[in-house]
């Protein structure tokens, strides 16, 4: 499960495995999970060691 925020649906959500979208290795050992939430909009999570990111993250 992925604790998310959806911008377009204004809400945080748990999303299960089955959301993963796609794995996307950064520079740097940060990687950005990408998934859709259950309205079918895209949400890219920024997790990794290396990474100072306070809480989920979306682009």
């Amino acid at each position: 499960m992925f604790l998310v925020y959806c911008a377009e649906c204004e809400e945080r959500m748990l999303l299960p495995v089955r959301h993963v979208q796609g794995l996307h290795n950064l520079a740097g050992g940060v990687i950005a999970v990408e998934l859709t939430c259950y309205e079918g909009h895209r949400v890219i999570v920024l997790t990794g060691s290396g990474i100072d990111i306070p809480g989920p993250a979306t682009v």
